[in-house]
């Protein structure tokens, strides 16, 4: 398989920015995360959610079942169980240079590894909140305020989710690239209508990159320079 190929993941803790930063990309270059393989969970399948386009909805116990077979990296998902079926990803390249699949932060290890022995290339993309070694206390009081400002999410879940954050993180060094990012989904003043504040999209239309605020746009340009397979594998933030 060519060096050109190349399947990138995105991970990271609910509210860092992931959607953002897709919406983002999506705006200023139309197509360019248009090639995604289709996982396989064992969660219900929610409303407009079609069966062989969003998902492949599975039993929990058929895709926990494909964790020793080579062509299949499988992970829990919370509650639920995903997998990423190795040869589409194979397939997929035959037509196309770049894949994208957003992932949940367990699938980074397993995945490198299940890739790596069928040579498939895959640079794993993992946002955090904070520097290395940050207590695990500060980094679930940052998540917490991002999940609350951003409004769409009951008391539950949001405690479930900024709790579970430190031990997420720790799973970003499976990753081939860490990039740093302080201004979540909520913060609307960076992403304008790609972040969402109290349940509502940014006001702020976004029409170039001179749209988004200064971080949000350095974000979206390393990202940028991942997908092109243009930046060493490491840890990244923007300077001071």
């Amino acid at each position: 398989m060519a060096t050109s190929k190349r399947f990138v993941i995105l991970s990271g803790p609910s509210c860092i920015g992931k959607g953002s930063l897709q919406r983002a990309i999506e705006r200023f270059y139309p197509g360019k995360l248009g090639a995604r393989p289709v996982l396989c969970t064992s969660r219900s399948a929610r409303t407009r959610e079609a069966h062989g386009r969003d998902y492949y909805f599975l039993p929990a116990s058929f895709i926990k079942s494909l964790e020793g077979c080579s062509d299949f990296a499988v992970s829990p998902v919370r509650s639920d169980w995903q997998a990423i079926h190795l040869v589409q990803v194979e397939e997929l390249f035959e037509a196309n240079n770049l894949l994208f699949a957003e992932v949940f932060h367990t699938f980074g290890g397993t995945l490198r590894a299940k890739a790596a022995a069928k040579k498939v290339p895959v640079l794993s993309v993992f946002l955090v909140p904070a520097e290395p070694g940050t207590p695990p206390a500060e980094i679930v009081s940052i998540m917490r305020q991002k999940l609350e400002r951003r409004g769409v999410d009951d008391q539950k879940k949001i405690d479930e989710r900024s709790k579970d954050a430190p031990g997420e993180i720790e799973n970003s060094r499976h990753y081939t690239h860490v990039l740093l990012n302080r201004v979540g989904e909520d913060d609307t003043d960076e992403w304008g209508e790609f972040g969402t504040r109290d349940g509502k999209a940014g006001e702020r239309a976004v029409h170039s990159f001179d749209d988004l605020g200064p971080a949000a746009r350095w974000l979206t340009e390393k990202f940028l320079a991942i997908l092109n397979g243009e930046l060493p594998e490491g840890f990244y933030q923007r300077p001071s």
